[in-house]
């Protein structure tokens, strides 16, 4: 067990300081209260007082009959109106309102696992009318699983490659992808890992690749074994390892596209060898948040790293219209969309895992 922080080093620590700190921050528009509250606070307490005043001289000069007041005196009577000025007008509500709004807004929102920086963000949020949705991890669930495997090319096309490692040739398929995904971080390379795994059943550990690259967004590669070249990942990632993708595979790939599934090629010494399909679940709550949004009059987009066809399928099922979608996109490529809405005169928010 390793320490790597005590006290206010922990995280926990810094996101109870985060939260304190947006509470206690004071938001533009809380400025603006407290600048008519210098204002409006002693206007009303000048009003109250004059009123107390009128009164009292008219129960004095006798215009206010002296049935009204009975067996109160001319001063508490006349009190009770200065009073009831005062406490309509509640000059205090003005200066409490804000603060007390960004308390509780921040409260609640660390309850539920979202923390803000301040009261101006919140502020900020209110007036967003452009809204863009990171989809893995936001609009699904953000753990895919490997629902296709098709092999491309016959067993005797591999039958030496399997014979070197030592197994069956879809065991040696399902190992050296394993062996080459299980250096990348990415959510579908660990859902290839899990396939890989659950398939092999322990029948040997996964090799280190050497001259290890991976794209991201775009797949990987290696050599296992220091001879036998491995890539898995996108059509463009395919190009880049010149890999040809025959009609055979391009027609698989479009039909799990279509699906909304994410389609990976599997390259070995150069050849297309498998084409999975990976499903990554959309949240129940994902289509009703994109209709609420709409609804609203916010303009929600999503964006992918998904082929047009698989981020298409994906956006029919959020009744998002395919021109408020954005596909193949990078995660350096994400913030120039969002700069892309900004200049339009929109006010944008985006939302996402943190991965990207």
């Amino acid at each position: 067990v390793r320490v790597t922080g005590v006290g206010s080093a922990t995280a926990l620590a810094q996101i109870v300081q985060l939260v304190q700190e947006a509470q206690s921050r004071q938001v533009p528009i809380q400025k603006l209260a407290d600048t008519i509250s210098s204002i409006f606070v002693p206007s009303v307490v000048t009003i109250s007082f004059l009123t107390f005043l009128v009164w009292y001289g008219c129960c004095k000069g006798g215009i206010v009959p002296a049935a009204w007041y009975q067996d109160e005196s001319p001063a508490t009577f006349s009190l009770l109106f200065g009073i009831a000025c005062l406490v309509i007008s509640c000059p205090c509500a003005l200066g409490l309102a804000t603060p007390t709004a960004v308390m509780v807004g921040t409260g609640v929102g660390a309850r539920h696992g979202v923390l803000m920086k301040g009261g101006e963000t919140l502020e900020i949020a209110g007036k967003v009318n452009a809204l863009i949705f990171d989809k893995t991890g936001t609009l699904t669930r953000g753990k895919p699983v490997v629902t296709d495997w098709t092999t491309i090319i016959p067993d005797e096309a591999l039958r030496d490659t399997a014979e070197a490692i030592g197994m069956e040739v879809d065991q040696a398929l399902l190992w050296l992808v394993g062996s080459l995904e299980r250096n990348s971080e990415h959510p579908l390379a660990a859902a290839v890992v899990a396939y890989s795994e659950e398939h092999l059943k322990d029948i040997r550990s996964f090799a280190q690749p050497s001259n290890f690259v991976a794209m991201t967004g775009r797949g990987a590669s290696g050599t296992i074994l220091g001879k036998i070249t491995v890539a898995a990942g996108n059509r463009t990632f395919a190009e880049r390892e010149n890999i040809p993708i025959s009609k055979e595979v391009e027609q698989q790939l479009q039909n799990f596209e279509s699906d909304g599934k994410t389609a990976i090629l599997v390259g070995i010494n150069g050849s297309v060898c498998a084409v999975l399909g990976v499903a990554d679940e959309l949240k129940e709550e994902a289509r009703a948040s994109v209709i609420y949004l709409k609804d609203n009059g916010v303009d929600v987009w999503m964006v992918t790293g998904d082929s047009k066809r698989t981020a298409d399928a994906i956006a029919r099922k959020l009744n998002l219209s395919p021109d408020r979608v954005i596909s193949e996109a990078l995660p350096a490529s994400k913030a120039d969309h969002v700069q892309m809405l900004q200049s339009k005169g929109l006010l944008v928010a985006m939302v996402g895992d943190g991965v990207n």
